[in-house]
């Protein structure tokens, strides 16, 4: 079929075009390159150059940052060299915890938004019809107004507008910092900026970046501190990784969630070891997820920690708790985990 014989004129085929050309590039950023990075990764642990731990929770607030701060550090302190990476980039924190401040930033642009150039919409309002989720408002005679927060970089607003006068652009929607830590290691952080979304290929950006950094400076261990969930952030995060340590507590809804975090580690083949924080708040309890996990998943509980007063103390003080209180019942499970890591890497 021949452009002039469709109900499209010729400015709303090349616009359509386009629009496929946009469809084509997305699919190659979302599936291609991730994946190639991922490969990339695992012939890096075959050849013996590096090992990947990932540290996830299924729930937030379960100590999963604490841990993996006091890891890195006991760890580097081991004779390891650690890179350290915040893939929670909805709220990063490690940097915090390890007294770090991030710098050279660099912008992330994983997604794509609607651009009205007003100086050619003729305001027909066809957009604003064409928009099934209300990111466009009618400007009653002028040209619509955009509602950033809800457009999602369909094209169909674009593919509608006679006059072209919308394009489909690429935006910031993140950024990415590096720090060096007093300890030593470096660590890299993702931050998504508020409001936007594809924070799944704002990880998998972050990992590239510090995959990149370990390998650069000779590093043997990159240390991941993924986010809460089992949405595609934490998908981002596990993809690649040699070993898993999932946090938990000993708590009906923390139990609820390990089951559903182990859910996603099973279905990519992921080795885990549970490590169960704040055991003595419940020991009952503790016992029962314990029993639970080793029952349904065959997976064992690498260490338990206690409750300790020191570890909020230590982050109130931007300090692991290991460096803060070195010789807390809470440091010395810490050292007997990283002691176990050290022997398995």
């Amino acid at each position: 079929m021949h452009a002039e014989d469709s109900c499209f004129d010729a400015s709303q085929w090349k616009q359509l075009l386009a629009t496929f050309e946009g469809i084509r590039k997305t699919y190659e950023y979302l599936f291609l390159i991730p994946q190639g990075a991922e490969r990339g990764m695992k012939r890096a642990v075959r050849n013996g150059f590096l090992r990947e731990i990932v540290v996830v929770s299924g729930k937030g607030g379960v100590g999963k940052s604490s841990v993996t701060a006091s890891l890195a550090v006991l760890l580097s302190r081991a004779g390891l060299k650690v890179a350290t990476v915040d893939s929670d980039v909805d709220a990063p924190n490690l940097s915090i915890i390890l007294g770090a401040d991030l710098s050279d930033f660099k912008d992330v642009q994983a997604s794509e938004k609607a651009s009205i150039d007003s100086t050619k919409c003729d305001a027909c309002g066809s957009c604003v019809s064409a928009c099934k989720i209300d990111a466009l408002i009618d400007g009653k005679g002028e040209p619509p107004t955009l509602v950033r927060f809800l457009c999602e970089g369909c094209g169909a607003c674009a593919l509608v507008c006679a006059k072209s006068a919308i394009t489909i652009q690429r935006v910031r929607n993140g950024r990415i910092g590096i720090a060096k830590t007093i300890y030593g290691f470096p660590i890299v952080s993702g931050e998504l900026e508020m409001g936007e979304s594809s924070s799944g290929h704002i990880v998998t950006a972050v990992k590239a970046r510090g995959r990149a950094l370990a390998e650069d400076i000779g590093c043997e261990l990159v240390l991941v501190d993924g986010p809460p969930g089992i949405g595609c952030p934490v998908i981002a995060s596990v993809a690649g990784a040699d070993y898993a340590l999932a946090v938990t507590e000993p708590t009906p809804a923390a139990m609820n969630s390990l089951d559903r975090m182990l859910t996603v580690l099973s279905h990519f083949n992921i080795p885990t070891s549970i490590v169960m924080n704040r055991f003595d708040l419940n020991r009952e309890y503790a016992d029962k997820v314990e029993d639970h996990i080793r029952a349904k998943w065959a997976v064992g509980v690498a260490q338990r920690i206690p409750s300790d007063e020191n570890v909020p103390i230590s982050l109130s003080k931007r300090t692991p708790v290991v460096e803060y209180a070195p010789d807390c019942e809470a440091s010395r499970s810490l050292l007997a985990l990283s002691d176990l890591i050290k022997d398995m890497i």
